[in-house]
Parts: C-alpha cells; structure tokens; sequence
C-alpha cells in the first residue's frame, strides 16, 4: 500500500466514518454466526474506513477496495488475500499492523476489533463471492413481503408493529410500556402540528375513555391547518426555499406564494405523486392552473447571482446543475450530483447521466435583460401574479373606472384644444409665476451671493460643508405658492446647479415664515427629483427626506412649496438649509425665487419642459402635455384628478398583488439534446447528449417524449425502486427522529443499509397501493404501538441499543430549531395562529442584519406577527435568524435533508437570554397567575411539559420562587427589568426555567 498525504483525504474518510456507526447499528451480535458474505460483512467495513483512498482507477498502491474482485486481485504490493488463511493475508496484516508499513488506514484510528473480526471470518471462511453480483438494494424495485410471524401476537397494533416485533423477538428484547396519555398528547401534538398542547387538550384526552379515543385525537390533529404547516417545513429544507437570492448582494426575492401552496398541498391531503408532478413540471400540465405554476416554484428556490460581470449563460448553468442536484436528492436519495466531472465512484451513475438530466432541466425558459457591454445583462425566469379573488374583482372594477376617465376627458380634449394651444405658446404658462421685486439673499455663513438681471442670485466662491440661505421678499397680492428654481451656469462646476464637485445640490429643509411664525405648507412639488430623495416633507415641522437632482446635472429644475393657506401683503422670509452630513458641500449654486395667486398652482415636470422647448414634438409627446395641462385646467381639473386618482388606485392594487417565481417549458420540435461538460467545467463542453434519466434506473416510457413532465411523472412511476422509499423514509424520520435508512439524504451505496428493510419496503409498496397518500401513511405511523412506546430506556437497552435502531421504546430527540421557538411562544401564549401569507420579521439582536449594499434594515413586524410561527420568518440566506442557525438550521443555499444536531453553550445562552425566551416566559407566568403558590407551579409545569410535576419537583421549584422574589423585594431595580412588580419578575424568571428544562425542549 502506496503511502498518501493524510491531509487530502481527512474530509473524505470523516465522511465516510460517519456512515460507520449507522452500518454498525444495524447489524447485531447474532448476526455473527451466519457464514460471512464480502457484501453484507466486508464491504461496509471498507466504504467506512478505507473508500477514501483504495477506489477505482487511482487507487492508493493500486489497491481497489470497492469491488469483490478488486480485492482479490490485489495491489501493488501482491496478493492481499489467500482465501482460508487470514494470517497469511496481506489484507489482514495491515488492518492489524503485523506487517511493513503503516497500520491501516493509514492517518486514522485503528479498526475495531469487531471490525476486523468480520474481515478474519470472511476470510477464514473462504473469501467466497456470496451474495456480491446482486444489485445494491435500493436498484430494486420494492415488493410486498409477507408479513412476519411474531410470538407476542397481542402486542402488534397493525402490520407495521410485527416487523418490529419480529426484530425485537430474534435479538431476544421486547418493546417498552405505553407511554402515559399525557405524553401521548404531547408527542402526537408536536408530530402531527409541530405545536405543543394546552392542559386543557391534554386533560381532555385523559378524561376521555372511548375505545377509539387515541384515533379520534390523531384525526383532529391531521385534520388541522397547523398539520400543513408542520409537514412544510423540512420540505422548504428540501426545496432550499429562502426569501433571498443568496451570493454576495443576496437581494430579496418573493417567495412566500410557493411556501404557501406546500402548506395547503400538505392540509388537502395531496397524493404524493401529484404533489410532486406539479413542483417538478406544473406548468407543463394540460390547462395548468395558477397554483399548478406557482408549485414549479420548487426549481425557483435556487440561488440566482446578480453580481456585475458575471456570466449569465454560466450563472443559469449553475442554477440547472442545482435542479437536478436538489430533484435527485430528494425524489430519488441520490447523489447524482457526484457525476458532474466524473462517472459517480461508488453508485451506477455516469456522467453523461447527469448532462442528460441536466439537458431536461436546462429547457426553460427566460428574458434577457441588462446592457452586456458592461457585464450587466442577466437571464431572468418568469414571474406571474397571483391575485385574490378579491383582488381580481377590484381591478376589474378599476379597470373600468379608468376607461370610463378616459373617455371623458377624451370628449373634453376638443373643447380645450384653444386653450392648450395657448398654454403651449406659454402666453398663459407664463403669466403663472412672477419673480418679487425685492427679493433679498442672506447666509448663515456670511457669504454673499451675486445678484443677476433675470433676478436670480449666484454663489461663486468655495462652497462651506452646510449652510442656510434667508431669502427675503415682499408681496403685495395673496400668495397660493413660492418656487425656487435652481438654475444651471457657466460658472458652476459642470454647470451646476449645485455648487459640489459633481454639480449637485441636496436641500434638507425648507420653511416659510412671516417674521417668526412658521407658515404652514400643504404639499411640495418638484420638476425632477433624484432616485432615492423625497422633498415631500422637507417643509414640515419636523422635516423628512431632501431634495437632490443628480441625473439633471446642467439643467434648471424647479420645487414648489404649495401653502395650505395664502398669505396675505407682507414681509417673508424663505429659509434653505443644505444640512447633509454624508455629503458636505452640496448647496444650490443659482437661484431664483417666485411667487403665484393661482388657486391651482403647479410645476411642469422636467421632461415635459424639454418637450415644451422642442420646434417638434412626437405625437406621444403632445399626449403627455396635454394630460398634464388637463390635469392644471380648472376646466378638466376634476376629469383629470379622477383620472388620476383611479390610475393611482390600479396601481397601488397591482403593486399588493403577491408575485410567484415560475419556470415556463420552451417548446420544441425535436429532442432536446445538451453537451458533456469536461470536468464540470462550464466553458468545457464535451459530447453531445440527448436527453434522458439515469441509464442503470428502469427506462421511461418509451413513446413519451423526453421532458420534464415525462421525467416527473417517470420520478413516482411504480417501476422507481426508489421515489417511494425515500419518501416513507423520510415520513418515518420526521416521527421518530431517525429514519429506516439513517443516510435519508443517500440510498447509494455509501448509505447506512435500511435497519428493518422489510418494513421499508412494505411502507413503500402499502403508500403507493393506497394512492400516495401521505395522511394515511402518518396516521398508520402514529397509530402504531411501536410510536406509542415509552420514550423511557433501561441501561441494558441503552447499552445495547443506545441510538434507538431497534425500536424497543420511543423515539426521544430534541425538537429542530422552529419548533422549539414555537414551542416556548405557543406555552407562553403569544403565538399568532394566522396561516400563510407574506414572510416576517420576528425580534432579533441589532445588528445582525447589516447590508451594505442599500441599507436595508431588518425592521421588527409588529401586530402580532413578530410572534408568528417559525415557518414564516424571512429567511436571509447571507444572515438568517440567528436562533434558528444555533439550533442547527441551514442558510438553504442548497438542498437540506437532515439537519445535524449539535450542543453548544449558545443553544443554552439563547435560550435564557434571547428576547423571544423572555417573552415566552412573561407570557407563561401571566396566563397561570391568579391561584396560590403550588397550584401555580403545578399549572406551569405541566403547560411546559404535558405532565403534573412530583412533589419533589414542586418543592424545588417553590424554593426556587421564594429565593427569587427574597432577591428582587431587595432589588426592585432588577425586578422592574422583568417585570412590574418584584412578585412578577420573581415568577418571570421561575417560567424562564421552566422553558429551559430538557424536557421542555425535547419531544420524548
């Protein structure tokens, strides 16, 4: 055995080890004394422990591991093994270390002695090929078996129960008591919803004595619209379902519409294989309907990269490659992923069986947008509305308002034509604002300003960081409006109007007064304002927003400050401050004040100015000046105002209705056909490829044509050995915390082998023969007297069977990261019950959402929804929830099968701390305030945990009450940071506790 650098193969064999402990758990100390195979006994040993280095055609010294005769071949260094003799076997001597050389594997800890006492049987044993040319089990189609014989024929609830049994029989253990009805509760509760159950639930089911009252409380719980919201969630895991692209800018993304139709997918009961067809190739359906398009939302949830100078044909190659990526993982547990440089190493993939499922999904369609010549064009999939009835209805209506506007205004368009004829020539325009006379210009600063013929003023010299103009002026008429008009010069720096290096100005505030008293401004106006500044609110009291024209550099511009009522003859002053800190210096550079008594005083906007100024016009030119001279006419004014209060109210309407991210079929008339990418490189093609599914998989149809819907409906085809497999695994995972096949997210043949494989397959063929149907297939799960075991283990089973493989009690795991939130708001009664809709913002620590790229900030919902289950929080790929990602929940920037489950000490800070733990905790100690000491104990308690505490527990958690409230009654300071009173906040942190118990957070 060739040395090798350990580093470059440490990922690689932690890998694999991992996988070790699930293959070990499923075999037992009885399964010793059958005859050794080289696949049942071997083989795991070597994909455990020694794949890293000893695959294929570069094996380390020659040395294949992965094949029977690979390994009887031998390497480099000989035969490795001589059948009958495991002392004289090369193989044996380096797993032991007897001979030269490094002990194997090499840079790792030495192999068990069980482990390489299976490696010395086989041999001693023969080294014969048993069992070793049978296709890997998950390739083979499912079949029904037989159902085995069991002892205890009492103990069995259904079918499922005696495949456990007979397990449990021939290891020689027997299953656990039922758990208590309050646990039951409990566990069926947090299963079936992912929510805890009040007392009051709780104590009804243990009140109720009905034969099938265990039944009747698991069809409640299937039947809420909380039992979609639970099954969604590990879905939107697999979906990789985000509200942001994710990259660099990570900008946000509407999604929510597609978490929505899972969530009502999973509440009607949808057959699994529907359910699928419509995420993979809804669009492709006959006649598909909106909710069908929204379900191909599924392929939308990939990362989309909007970064400058990227590559679009590259970034939609990377977005595919994710589709087939994510659609293998979670239809058929594969990693067909593997093969996107090279033929898969462990599993019957090629790469060209990627490339040809890359070639179905690669055919949809998109618009380019973007200029290329600067790397800034994009392809972007398409978006649909997805409107409520309601919303439907009322834009109809306002569809038709608007018509209706039209037309009128239309009629009066002859009527008016003189006049706006006139106003074109400006002879009315014109008469509109007059400059005063006696305008003066003072500054804060002490500068000086030129004043010129036209009446306008001009600053010259060095412009100070901010400063405020007093413009003072006497008017002898009543004045509806002023305008300030900023205008362009020779002697600005690019023409101005500002006197900044860029010729910009930005104005933060605007107030009109007569001697001191402020006059009241009712609404501002501009000609042209730059994106991202608001003058809307720059004359009020407390002012608000500024005024900027970048983009007009050059180019006089206007704003007008309407009064809400004129003022009479007099002496005034206009007071213009240039405050802005980011950009020092940005002051207006020329400038000139007017004044109007129109009693409909406007400004024209910029681009219509330049239309006005033009010897020609365009006909949609003349159209633009007359809406806007109808809409100043008193004539048509109220025509206008209509009109435009109708298109305001489209608008606004359209902009609410929710938005879905679809993908849309290319229709062709050939077979669709792609390229090899050598290495996985995008620039490398290789040979054509025709579209097509995984070669060593049962073939589709061959008269179907070769797309996304063939390949969907092909995925939940009853020939699939493995679309039903994976699901009902997952189903069983989802309940037990564990599925029948530990590696859910890989049946190949790097997976753990299935720990009761007859039951799977039963699963499997029973949910396909009863149409799909995920309910059904829960229920029998549930129903189960295996699922009703105690959780409670005896240290000989723990010593057996610590990871629960056999199934001898009940499952006992921590909840994931959304329930345990949802379970604390839920027990202290603040958790909304409102089903779907747009994604929240819940309370988080400051700062953690920083985003440099439009400072967005993560702004707090309020009204109840910043206590909305965890299903609905935004998810920022770039920075999510921080509370979830320390209970072990994924950024989904890429498909999620199994969330690994950690223990830190910030699981354990966040608990105590978080703001969402102490709410909980206020919330609990409220609803149960109100009775004596012990019966408040008692009633938090069992809110928290299902169950009536001991009286031991009770006398600690009193003592714990009485110390607490000793402690604030002499810090009342450091109770009113809980709670109102010392009594309160003593309670408060008892509640704390409570939420804090293991048990609390463990669903047992």
């Amino acid at each position: 055995m060739k040395p090798v650098r350990v580093q470059s193969v440490v990922l690689t064999a932690l890998s694999v080890s991992v996988l070790a402990v699930g293959l070990a758990g499923a075999r037992t100390p009885s399964a010793a004394s059958k005859k050794a195979t080289f696949e049942d006994d071997v083989l795991p040993v070597f994909k455990a422990h020694c794949f890293s280095c000893h695959t294929g055609a570069e094996a380390a010294a020659g040395l294949d591991l992965t094949r029977y005769e690979s390994v009887i071949k031998g390497g480099a260094s000989g035969q490795a093994v001589v059948a009958g003799k495991p002392d004289e076997s090369l193989l044996t001597k380096r797993i032991v270390g007897t001979a030269a050389g490094p002990q194997m594997p090499m840079g790792f800890a030495p192999l068990s002695a069980a482990k390489i006492k299976a490696v010395r049987d086989w041999i001693a044993q023969g080294a014969a090929a048993s069992g070793e040319k049978r296709a890997h089990w998950a390739y083979v189609a499912p079949k029904l078996p037989a159902l085995p014989k069991v002892k205890d024929a009492k103990w069995p609830r259904g079918p499922l129960d005696r495949f456990i049994l007979a397990r449990l029989e021939k290891e020689g253990l027997k299953p656990s008591p039922e758990a208590t009805k309050a646990a039951l509760a409990r566990r069926l509760f947090l299963d079936l919803t992912g929510l805890p159950p009040s007392p009051e639930a709780v104590a009804a089911f243990e009140a109720d004595r009905r034969p099938d009252a265990y039944e009747r409380l698991v069809d409640k719980l299937l039947a809420s619209e909380h039992y979609g919201e639970r099954m969604a969630r590990p879905w939107l895991d697999l979906s990789r379902y985000a509200d942001s692209d994710g990259y660099e800018a990570d900008a946000n993304r509407v999604a929510w519409t597609y978490r929505d139709w899972v969530i009502d997918a999973f509440n009607r009961n949808m057959p699994y294989d529907r359910f699928s067809i419509e995420q993979i190739a809804g669009d492709m359906l006959p006649s598909a309907t909106i909710d069908q398009k929204i379900a191909t939302g599924f392929h939308r949830n990939s990362m989309f990269n909007r970064e400058g100078g990227v590559d679009p044909g590259e970034a939609q190659f990377y977005v595919v490659m994710d589709r087939v990526s994510t659609v293998s993982t979670v239809w058929l547990g594969s990693t067909l992923a593997c093969a996107r440089c090279h033929d898969h190493k462990y599993d019957p993939f090629s790469q060209k069986d990627f490339y040809a499922m890359v070639t179905v999904f690669g055919n949809t369609d998109y618009e380019k947008a973007g200029d290329a010549n600067v790397g800034q064009e994009k392809w972007y999939e398409p978006n649909i509305e997805v409107p409520s009835q309601d919303q439907t209805v009322e834009r109809d209506k306002l569809k038709k308002d608007l018509a209706d506007a039209d037309k009128d205004l239309a009629a009066a368009k002859t009527a008016s034509a003189p006049a706006f004829q006139a106003w074109l020539t400006g002879s009315e325009r014109n008469k509109v604002w007059t400059a005063p006379s006696d305008v003066t210009v003072s500054t804060v600063s002490g500068e000086v300003p030129e004043k010129l013929e036209d009446g306008s003023f001009l600053f010259t010299g060095p412009p100070p960081a901010n400063d405020t103009y007093e413009l003072t002026f006497t008017t002898g008429t009543p004045v509806t409006a002023l305008r300030l008009e900023a205008l362009p010069d020779s002697r600005l720096t690019m023409n101005g109007p500002g006197r900044s290096v860029s010729g910009n100005f930005i104005l933060t505030n605007a107030v009109v007064a007569a001697d001191t008293s402020p006059v009241p401004v009712s609404q501002v106006l501009a000609s042209y304002t730059q994106g991202g500044y608001d003058p809307s609110r720059i004359a009020e009291a407390v002012p608000a927003g500024s005024w900027a024209v970048y983009g007009a550099i050059g180019k006089p511009s206007e704003i007008a400050f309407v009064l809400k009522s004129p003022i009479r003859p007099g002496r005034y002053k206009v007071s213009l401050s240039f405050g802005s800190k980011e950009w020092p210096q940005h002051l207006i550079g020329r400038l000139r004040l007017t004044t109007t008594t129109s009693p409909a005083p406007y400004v024209v906007p910029m681009n219509l100015q330049e239309a006005l100024a033009k010897p020609a016009r365009s006909k949609s030119e003349d159209d633009a000046l007359f809406a806007f001279f109808q809409s100043v006419t008193p004539q048509t004014q109220a025509l206008a105002q209509k009109r435009s209060q109708t298109a305001q109210a489209l608008a606004k309407l359209e902009a609410s209705i929710p938005k879905a991210m679809v993908v849309r079929e290319r229709p062709t008339a050939t077979p669709l056909v792609g390229n090899l990418h050598l290495r996985g490189e995008y620039l490398s093609k290789g040979d054509p490829v025709t579209a097509a599914t995984p070669a060593s998989l049962p073939p589709m149809p061959k008269a179907a044509p070769v797309n996304r819907l063939t390949v969907a409906k092909w995925l939940v085809s009853r020939e699939n050995p493995l679309s039903a497999r994976v699901e009902v695994n997952r189903l069983w995972e989802l309940v037990f915390g564990r599925g029948l096949v530990e590696t859910s997210e890989d049946f190949g043949t790097q997976g753990a082998r299935p720990s009761h494989p007859e039951l799977l397959d039963w699963l499997a063929v029973t949910f396909m023969e009863e149409g799909w149907d995920v309910k059904a297939t829960m229920k029998r799960i549930v129903m189960s007297a295996t699922y009703r075991q105690s959780s409670a283990a005896t240290p000989d089973l723990l010593a057996r069977d610590p990871k629960n493989v056999l199934l001898a009690r009940g499952a006992r795991y921590r909840m994931e990261a959304e329930m345990i939130r949802d379970n604390a708001l839920t027990i202290g009664g603040l958790l909304s019950s409102k089903v779907g809709g747009p994604s929240v913002f819940p309370t988080q620590p400051d700062g953690v959402w920083d985003t440099p790229y439009n400072g967005e900030q993560w702004a707090t919902s309020t009204r109840g929804d910043q206590y909305r289950r965890g299903l609905y929080t935004f998810w920022k790929r770039s920075s999510t929830y921080p509370a979830f990602m320390s209970f072990d929940a994924t950024s989904r920037e890429a498909c999620t099968v199994r969330r690994l489950t950690t223990n830190t000490p910030l699981q354990a800070l966040g608990l105590l701390n978080d703001q969402v733990s102490m709410d909980a905790a206020r919330g609990l100690a409220r609803r149960t305030g109100g009775v004596q000491a012990k019966a408040r104990v008692s009633a938090m308690f069992r809110t928290c945990t299902a169950r009536i505490p001991t009286e031991e527990e009770s006398a600690r958690l009193l003592k714990l009450y009485a110390r607490l409230k000793d402690r604030y009654d002499k810090d009342p300071e450091a109770a009113a940071k809980l709670a109102k009173t010392p009594d309160d906040a003593a309670w408060t942190m008892v509640a704390n506790t409570l939420l804090n118990l293991d048990e609390t957070i463990t669903r047992n």
